[in-house]
């Protein structure tokens, strides 16, 4: 596996770019739409639209820009065809054109709200365009809907999806993103990348890596990716090589707490403490250590560490913070302050299981079981709805 990419710009985002979506990749995404077209007119199509579709498809593949013309001639004689304007969008965006992909995506979407492909296109062609928020929630969309059957193009997707939450910084929820492709064991080197920055709780693009710096992003993803893949007589030889060659490079030693915190919690907090010592504004480091730090029977240190992760880290884990300072408070037994820090915590992340799991033990503690009862149906809800292992390991006592 490669360990290193080429300084030049590599388009790693663009189903193009996998290989395993290279041959016919139209065609194999013609057949893997979820939703067919529904409400056309049932009557045959006129003698020339017929033709020009059938030249419009065979060229689909090989000549994307004499496709996007005939397709242009087809969609003017029947408007309303919606999968053609998804096909033009797709010959668009193939040829960079993304501002025009995007309106065709967008007119298919009216005409058929129900194909995922398409949110997903529309999204791509939103980052393309530097739209990010609007990127994150068509692809999510589409995922919701269903990406079709085509394994390089839901990598592809997932892996645009994950770079823009790491670019906020939102490094666990980017990992959600990837993981479903663990099922694939190898997997193109852009995918690992991006596992490696949320190893390594690094946020930006691959764009702005040094050489120097990519060759650990590469390696902590290789780590991370067979972690990830349960994969654990592989993972841990990486892990030490990753120590063994990057001991002083900012995120190795979290990437490598993050690994232990299942098989021994003391080395995994003395892993994030090592990385605070040099890198002291690390807040996943800070928000890790905390939690470890309330487990281990020491919650004064992780109100210390909470509050000094607070000054760090990013809006989109300000739920994280106050969720983690009402869980060190509810181990002091201070129930009264930790019920408003878990009920805004809820409040602002609606979906953390976690904080509903937390919620529902204060409001016991203080005698309030019909609130209990209620967080206790919302924390039921999201779990099932969500991968068990994102629900918490121990209950607050």
């Amino acid at each position: 596996m490669a360990t290193s990419l080429v300084a030049t710009k590599i388009r790693y985002y663009s189903p193009m770019a996998f290989p395993a979506a290279r041959p016919y990749f139209w065609w194999i995404l013609a057949a893997a739409l979820l939703a067919p077209c529904r409400g056309l007119p049932q009557t045959a199509p006129p003698e020339p639209f017929d033709d020009i579709a059938r030249r419009a498809e065979s060229l689909l593949d090989s000549k994307p820009r004499e496709a996007m013309a005939l397709y242009k001639q087809a969609l003017a004689l029947r408007p309303q065809w919606a999968e053609g304007w998804f096909y033009l969008g797709g010959a668009s965006y193939r040829l960079e054109q993304y501002a025009e992909a995007r309106g065709a995506f967008q007119r298919s979407i009216e005409l058929n709200a129900g194909n995922g492909p398409a949110w997903a296109f529309l999204g791509l062609c939103e980052y393309e365009l530097k739209n990010f928020d609007h990127a994150l929630s068509n692809i999510e969309r589409g995922e919701k809907l269903g990406l079709g059957s085509n394994a390089g193009f839901e990598t592809a997707v997932r892996q645009r999806a994950a770079l823009l939450l790491i670019r906020a910084s939102l490094f666990d929820k980017a990992m959600a993103q990837l993981q479903p492709l663990t099922r694939v064991r190898e997997q193109p080197p852009a995918v690992i990348e991006a596992a490696g920055l949320c190893a390594l709780g690094t946020p930006g693009t691959p764009s702005e890596l040094t050489p120097a710096r990519r060759k650990v992003v590469m390696l902590a993803g290789r780590a991370q990716w067979a972690a990830t893949g349960q994969r654990v007589a592989e993972a841990e030889p990486l892990y030490r090589e990753l120590l063994g060659s990057y001991p002083n490079e900012p995120g190795v030693h979290y990437a490598h707490g993050l690994f232990l915190m299942e098989s021994d919690k003391s080395a995994a907090l003395d892993e994030f403490q090592h990385e605070l010592r040099s890198n002291p504004r690390h807040w996943p480091s800070l928000l890790a250590s905390a939690f470890l730090q309330t487990s281990s029977g020491d919650p004064r240190a992780a109100i210390s560490s909470i509050q000094r992760a607070a000054k760090y880290a990013p809006e989109g884990y300000r739920w994280l913070c106050n969720a983690e300072l009402g869980r060190a408070y509810l181990a002091l037994n201070e129930t009264a302050a930790a019920i408003p820090l878990f009920e805004l915590a809820a409040k602002q992340e609606p979906q953390s299981a976690q904080t509903h799991f937390y919620l529902e033990q204060a409001f016991r503690r203080s005698g309030r079981k019909a609130e209990a009862a209620r967080e206790h149906a919302e924390f039921v809800r999201i779990k099932a709805e969500q991968d068990p292992l994102s629900t918490p390991s121990e209950v607050a006592k």
